[in-house]
């Protein structure tokens, strides 16, 4: 890959494999032995874990493990960390929290995992997670930034009461503010983007 700026095209070294029918995706990956697993996602944002029932999964053809947010805390397996905690818009360190690998007592957004099955196919996988019998208890939520921001907004982190992690700003203030004073005509838009990332 050659390092491409913004507007160029981007020259594609796969195209004649995948049209050729020789692509190789890890799905295509057959290993003696091989286990799959699928992963149990919340289908709400917001929400306390009452209790998490799998032992129907457990007793699934071909299910090999089901594995829970206790089990993960019990196994020491650790949390996923961020190494960027930013500052805050007051100046203060920003908002960083370790999130557990699966859900542990609450799920905080849409799709976040709760149960881990691993079994001998990935159909069986499947079929055992809808055996997973989760107890969920809603709780409020928070679709949109402004209304996360509000005071008096349901907090998603208990550590975190006003929802905010941290601000990022970029470029020089006061030339952007001397342009724009210079400027003939301007164009006020607001332009919200969701949480993006590039992290394979």
């Amino acid at each position: 890959m050659t390092e491409n700026r913004i507007g160029e095209p981007v020259l594609r070294e796969e195209d004649l494999r995948l049209l050729r029918g020789r692509g190789r995706y890890t799905d295509d990956v057959n290993a003696l032995d091989q286990a799959r697993a699928y992963v149990l996602r919340s289908p709400l944002a917001h929400a306390e874990i009452g209790s998490i029932d799998t032992r129907a999964a457990k007793q699934m053809p071909g299910v090999l493990a089901v594995l829970t947010g206790d089990d993960v805390a019990a196994r020491g397996l650790g949390m996923l960390k961020t190494n960027f905690a930013g500052k805050r818009s007051d100046g203060k360190p920003g908002f960083a929290v370790s999130a557990p690998l699966l859900a542990q007592g609450r799920v905080r957004y849409a799709g976040e995992p709760v149960a881990f099955i691993v079994a001998e196919t990935v159909e069986q996988a499947k079929d055992a997670a809808e055996a997973v019998e989760v107890d969920y208890t809603p709780l409020p939520t928070v679709n949109h930034v402004d209304d996360a921001l509000a005071p008096g907004a349901t907090a998603i982190w208990e550590d975190n009461p006003d929802n905010e992690a941290y601000t990022f700003e970029r470029g020089d203030a006061a030339a952007v503010e001397a342009a724009f004073a210079r400027a003939a005509h301007i164009v006020r838009h607001r332009v919200c983007v969701n949480r993006i990332t590039g992290n394979p």
